[in-house]
């Protein structure tokens, strides 16, 4: 029986670690420590579920949980020091990318009524490099690596427009070739 709830476990990682973050200061050894935890949350529980064949519907819904909780409160706690080592330019093109992917997801979720999760390599590799974020700003270079971030996140959400457009021009083919 613990074996089934193994995987949800570990997510559950990740949403109480997402609630300490809350509260321990973004440059702080305890922060890195809690962090890296929920990052290999993140990073076990999927396998942990796969491999125990205890795939379920309540376990994808608890990872979006943690994983956005995780994220809202990393950028919230991020985001002050982004904008003390970024020129004011930068930080609106930070905005700029944030709500074209907000744009898109809201566009295919209102034409498919599903989430756009294109798992293409721009997004896993966006998604690692904005993991290793918080690690980053220990370092001088931090705002250089912000600028990568920023050009593999454009490059992602390209993707993801192209993906949608493309996706819906073959799902219409589909639908005028069978009628």
């Amino acid at each position: 029986m613990m074996k089934k709830h193994l995987a949800n476990m570990i997510t559950s990682i990740r949403l109480i670690g997402a609630v300490v973050l809350m509260f321990v200061p973004v440059t702080s050894p305890l922060f890195l420590a809690v962090y890296t935890i929920c990052g290999l949350s993140d990073a076990v529980d999927g396998f942990v579920a796969r491999k125990l064949n205890a795939v379920s519907d309540l376990g994808r819904k608890l990872d979006s949980v943690s994983d956005v909780s995780l994220y809202s409160v990393m950028l919230f706690k991020v985001w002050p020091v982004l904008t003390d080592i970024l020129n004011r330019k930068v930080i609106y093109m930070i905005i700029a990318i944030l709500l074209f992917r907000a744009i898109l997801y809201a566009v295919y979720w209102l034409l498919k009524r599903a989430l756009l999760a294109t798992h293409s390599i721009w997004n896993k590799l966006s998604s690692i490099l904005l993991f290793l974020l918080p690690y980053a700003l220990q370092f001088d270079f931090a705002p250089y690596y912000c600028y990568l971030i920023m050009g593999i996140g454009f490059l992602a959400e390209v993707n993801e427009l192209y993906w949608m457009i493309t996706e819906n021009i073959h799902s219409e083919a589909k639908k005028q070739k069978a009628s």
